[in-house]
């Protein structure tokens, strides 16, 4: 049976610059500030995945950041040094810097200092032991500001850069040892970014495009490379210290190599061994992370590339979900965006008499019609596109108050309620939509009864609000006349790990009549609450997994807890039976293991004969009924195309947001294309004869 698909494709939110980045080695796990001021905490210890989101803040700035073995601190035009609460997504501790904005900021090796660059010519210097942040010192004041700062590996020595000039440090003493002159001339030369080398050599990009390695002791320049056309933005370093990276505003990224000299008394050089132009627009920042190099910049793109072998990833900038919802009976989809929702009524497609979807002509090839039974052996028919007959209408706009960013959204499932929340306030809305050309939008009462949230949904009778916040579930009866009122909270310290939670789904009703309510936490924890009468009480704790799950989903008809995990482990539990299934076992095929992305949502198809997996650049479609051998995949090829007869089938799609069913032959897929993401990017400054996308 084929599957008719609505394929979303005017979905496309405005992409957000990355300022900078600041890699953990500690847990593996890469912090990334955009430039709205919003954080995010990404999971890199086997595929990216986004593990915790801090909202942006209105006028906030965060040019910096450091990790302090797991304490994340910020910096930036503000002029405070802050600590951030992970578990609670909130400010821990603030402190007020001497010279108002700052531009860089700095943790020492051995996680006992942080030195903040400042506006006005000042370093402040802290102890940020015992979890704490104590002032220890300010640098002598130095003339016009610090736009960079870096540790060397014993924390005795601070390292500043400045317009036209380098500073070394001595950290206890806080004065100036060496004074390095960059400028050539008479122009002025902006030291941008700054890394600490072996036996005290330091390595600078400026504003030429000049990378340039400097005795630190002395002061005296020891090499010169003119490598980019344009400023010089960043420069990282591998672990062995035998690999530099930099790049800018000229976005190619280039490396140095270090390596013996064969006949000089001089020990070493470095050479230009690679360059990478996997960037088109400025970057901002570089991390290098094992042997892979993460870029970040103007795109908002987050992507990797192996220095030592070939292959690269890019991952666009997407917002936290939920980025959609669908309301099924009634067909609406609801799109948020960063501080506005759009409610739209989907086409419909024109059927014939016999009720079968009619097609264009052969010729077409648009793919619009995908097959969830994988024993059919005809591909062609996956590349039909469907004839419409009535297209999709956008019924209204819903913008936030003050323009604040949306945090969380939701649709009821009879599509009379939306509900919303910011960093300040959550809405609840009732929809009248009986005639699309007058949508009408009126409030429903909250009565105090919640402020902010991190999750919620409704359950499948829309009269029940499930709301998570720092710790507590709370249970609101809606009545879109007489608003809505708390029957119910439960306190989730008990079971779960940590506040920070990453899934949060109320079940439809199962055939033994249970109604599951599925938590997942940012440390991997799994909990399921059920229904028994009026309450919900806990009914079982999953055993703990050493990774998190990327993606979850309780498969209502068979009553089990499907889990993926970002390892590409799959799991399915029988929650009735309080076991875990036999299935997937050897269901999985080779290539899913070759996939090198983590599972974004998971989907079971509505006869139970298949599970739709969503990856960001396609869908994997497996049948619940196929066996493998586990052997390796010989050819990528093979993999792409995706046999139907195989027992799977894989079918790209570049972005893919979000994928829903709306019944057995009806489902819809909201995608970004690459194309419309570029279109709402500046003007390139300097452009790549080759580029990926």
């Amino acid at each position: 049976m084929a599957t008719s698909v609505h394929r979303i494709r005017y979905y496309n939110p405005q992409p957000t610059p990355v300022n900078c980045i600041a890699y953990n080695k500690l847990n593996k796990q890469l912090s990334l500030a955009r430039k709205d001021s919003s954080i995010e905490i990404w999971d890199m210890t086997h595929f990216p995945f986004l593990l915790k989101f801090i909202p942006a803040v209105k006028d906030g700035s965060v040019e910096a950041l450091g990790w302090v073995k797991d304490r994340l601190l910020t910096t930036g035009l503000g002029g405070a040094l802050v600590e951030w609460n992970l578990e609670e997504m909130c400010i821990r501790n603030t402190i007020l810097l001497t010279g108002y904005a700052a531009w860089c900021l700095d943790v020492s090796p051995d996680n006992t200092l942080v030195a903040v660059g400042t506006e006005q010519g000042y370093v402040n210097l802290y102890n940020v032991e015992n979890d704490d942040i104590i002032y220890k010192k300010l640098f002598d004041k130095q003339e016009g500001r610090i736009l960079c700062c870096k540790f060397n590996e014993t924390s005795s020595i601070l390292v500043t850069g400045s317009i036209n000039t380098i500073r070394v440090w001595n950290v206890e003493t806080g004065h100036a040892t060496t004074r390095i002159s960059v400028s050539r001339r008479g122009k002025e030369v902006i030291v941008w970014s700054l890394v600490t080398l072996e036996n005290n050599i330091i390595a600078s990009g400026d504003s030429l495009g000049r990378l340039t390695l400097w005795d630190g002791n002395t002061g005296d320049e020891i090499e010169s490379f003119i490598s980019h056309k344009a400023d010089i933005l960043t420069i990282a370093v591998s672990e062995d210290k035998n690999n530099l990276f930099c790049s800018g505003v000229d976005p190619t990224i280039i490396q140095f190599r270090k390596i013996k000299k064969k006949s000089e008394s001089a020990d070493e050089q470095w050479v230009k061994s690679y360059q990478n132009s996997i960037n088109q627009h400025d970057v901002r920042d570089i991390a290098v992370l094992d042997q892979k190099v993460l870029s970040v910049g103007v795109d908002g793109y987050i992507s990797t590339f192996h220095y030592v072998r070939k292959g690269f990833q890019r991952i666009p900038h997407l917002l936290p979900t939920p980025r959609s919802l669908v309301c099924s009976s009634k067909k609406f989809l609801l799109l948020r965006y960063s501080n506005h929702l759009e409610v739209w009524k989907l086409g419909a497609f024109l059927k014939d008499k016999s009720g079968r979807p009619v097609a264009e002509p052969a010729n077409v090839i648009i793919k619009n019609k995908i097959n969830t039974e994988n024993n059919h052996s005809d591909c062609e028919k996956v590349n039909e596109m469907l004839k419409i007959s009535e297209n999709p209408v956008k019924l209204l706009s819903l913008q936030t108050k003050g323009k604040k960013q949306i945090q969380l959204c939701a649709i009821s499932p009879n599509g009379e309620l939306i509900v919303y929340s910011t960093e300040s306030h959550t809405r609840m809305l009732k929809l009248d939509s009986d005639d699309e050309s007058n949508v009408y939008l009126s409030k429903v009462i909250l009565n105090g009864s919640i402020t902010t949230c991190s999750h919620f949904a409704f359950t499948e009778d829309s009269k029940v609000l499930i709301v998570y916040n720092a710790g507590t579930i709370s249970f609101l009866q809606v009545d879109p006349e007489a608003g809505v009122t708390v029957t119910q909270t439960i306190n989730t310290k008990k079971h779960l790990s940590c506040k920070s939670i990453l899934h949060f789904q109320i079940s439809k009703k199962c055939p033994s009549n249970k109604v599951y309510l599925a938590v997942a936490d940012t440390q991997g924890d799994i909990v399921i609450w059920t229904q028994i009468g009026k309450k919900f009480e806990h009914y079982i704790t999953l055993p703990k997994y050493h990774c998190v799950p990327s993606a979850m989903v309780v498969d209502a008809e068979k009553e089990t807890l499907i889990v993926a995990y970002v390892d590409r482990k799959v799991v399915e539990y029988e929650l009735f039976e309080k076991k875990f299934s036999d299935w997937p076992g050897s269901a999985m095929p080779p290539v899913w293991y070759d996939t090198k992305q983590c599972v974004l949502s998971v989907h079971p198809h509505p006869s139970g004969q298949s599970v739709v997996f969503q990856h960001l650049t396609d869908l994997f479609v497996l049948d619940r009924k196929a066996q493998f051998e586990m052997e390796p995949t010989k050819k990528k090829k093979s993999a792409d195309a995706g046999e139907m007869n195989l027992g799977y089938h894989i079918l790209p799609m570049k972005y893919l947001s979000d994928f829903y069913w709306l019944g057995k032959s009806e489902a819809v897929t909201v995608e970004i294309l690459p194309e419309n993401i570029m279109s709402m990017l500046p003007p390139v400054a300097i452009r790549n004869k080759r580029s990926v996308n």
